[in-house]
């Protein structure tokens, strides 16, 4: 009996051995399986990759590259290569397949924006639209701020809901700021206008949906040093951003990107505003504004900036104050920024709108005006750049007027005459019935 016990429990054990083996067969088979897997699909990526690689013969694009677009883009290396099949290779490829330009393609691989702190992403939409105005003032001791306390009504007071409405969709809202941002400080001598706001005033700018402001200006001086280094804290607080002016002239000439529909856009800021030069330049341990009386270093700014971005903006403070009529400085200077790899400059201070000039197939807006300043009527507009999917800008002016302290868009009539305006200031730009910008 106790033979026949042993033998049971032998056999048993047999079953059980044997059944093991047979398990850790088939997970064998199967992770042989897994990995025969993995490394077909390894295979097909290094084959895809290598196959673009040698379409594109490009030396700048790696096969590392190419894996991380495979990895983080679905399909577009297959695309890619479709497209390689029947096009020859170009730049506006990238965008084509994985809804981003190469140099953003190229700065995402390397983690550039990780270290960056002038950059912003935006969410956007196709076409994009970038919206620029000209000269506002949220000073406190100027006319728009008494009446925006006094209406009640927030920004709707000095602003029309269509107006706000267009700013705050807008994709991008640059606006030129043209006051200091303090409660110290003492006016400068000898100076007939000067503007200051309370730092609580910068809120409004959250409220007209403002993205980026220009500092490159005759009056963010205006109450001096301690005054003015208020006003880049403030600005900093509040969490917008800000160009054209700095604690030194590096900070200054520090342009702003964008990431607008897969595109980079930069932003660069400078003046030459003044007749009686009072606002100091920055320099390398002086804060102040960056000045371009002599083009030589926006130019230089443009080319450097224009090599790591899609677009270059350049937005200049200058022109003559109450005219139409064009400085020869500020037309030579403007082509010079248009040469050097800005896609468009746009200029504001005259307080009065300017004509338009196509250079080289890019817009020059040589003075936008007035938006939100005073209590003058004055006519001014939005500029506006469209930004489609493939890269391609179409340009708009929107006519608009400024009257007892409020701005609102021109209907109508009265918006035909301010563009037969406009298109009898312009050199060889016309603007059409809709807004939309043409070279005549």
């Amino acid at each position: 009996m106790k033979v026949r016990k042993w033998v049971k429990v032998f056999l048993i054990i047999i079953i059980l051995l044997l059944l093991c083996i047979f398990i850790y067969s088939m997970l064998n088979k199967n992770n042989d399986k897994k990995i025969d897997n993995v490394e077909e699909e390894i295979k097909e990526e290094i084959d895809i990759s290598k196959i673009v690689f040698d379409k594109i013969n490009n030396e700048e694009i790696t096969i590392d590259f190419l894996l991380w677009i495979k990895d983080n883009y679905l399909e577009a290396l297959d695309k890619l290569n479709l497209l390689l099949d029947s096009e020859t290779y170009n730049l506006s490829m990238w965008h084509q397949v994985t809804g981003n330009s190469y140099i953003v393609l190229n700065d995402l691989y390397n983690k550039k924006y990780d270290t960056m702190d002038n950059i912003k992403i935006i969410e956007s939409k196709n076409p994009s639209t970038i919206s620029i105005i000209g000269d506002v003032s949220l000073a406190d001791n100027w006319y728009i701020m008494p009446k925006y306390d006094e209406r009640g009504k927030g920004v709707l007071g000095i602003l029309s809901e269509e107006v706000t409405n267009t700013m705050t969709s807008s994709d991008l809202m640059v606006v030129n700021s043209e006051f200091t941002v303090s409660e110290r400080g003492q006016k400068l001598s000898g100076k007939q206008y000067t503007f200051r706001a309370k730092p609580e005033r910068l809120s409004i700018y959250h409220e007209m949906g403002v993205d980026l402001v220009t500092l490159a200006n005759n009056h963010v001086y205006d109450f001096g040093r301690d005054a003015f280094l208020d006003m880049l804290d403030a600005f900093d607080n509040e969490k917008i951003p800000r160009i054209g002016a700095g604690h030194n002239i590096e900070e200054a000439k520090k342009p702003y990107y964008f990431i607008v529909n897969g595109y980079k856009i930069a932003f660069v800021n400078a003046t030459r505003a003044e007749k009686y030069i009072m606002t100091p330049e920055a320099e390398v341990d002086s804060p102040g504004v960056f000045r371009c009386y002599d083009p030589t270093a926006m130019e230089e700014l443009i080319k450097n900036v224009k090599q790591e971005s899609d677009f270059v903006i350049a937005i200049i403070h200058f022109g003559k104050e109450g005219s139409h009529d064009l400085e020869k400085e500020q037309v030579e200077s403007a082509k010079k920024y248009i040469d050097a790899g800005a896609s468009a400059v746009v200029g504001h201070h005259a307080h009065v709108l300017q004509g338009i000039e196509i250079y080289n197939d890019k817009p020059i807006i040589y003075n936008l005006g007035d938006f939100i300043f005073n209590a003058n009527t004055e006519e001014t507009a939005m500029f506006q750049i469209k930004l489609n999917d493939d890269g391609s800008q179409e340009y708009y002016i929107l006519p608009a007027l400024q009257k007892g302290c409020f701005t609102d868009f021109l209907k109508e009539n009265e918006k035909q005459k301010l563009i037969d305006k406009i298109n009898s200031w312009s050199i060889n730009a016309k603007v059409l019935e809709d807004g939309k910008i043409i070279k005549k």
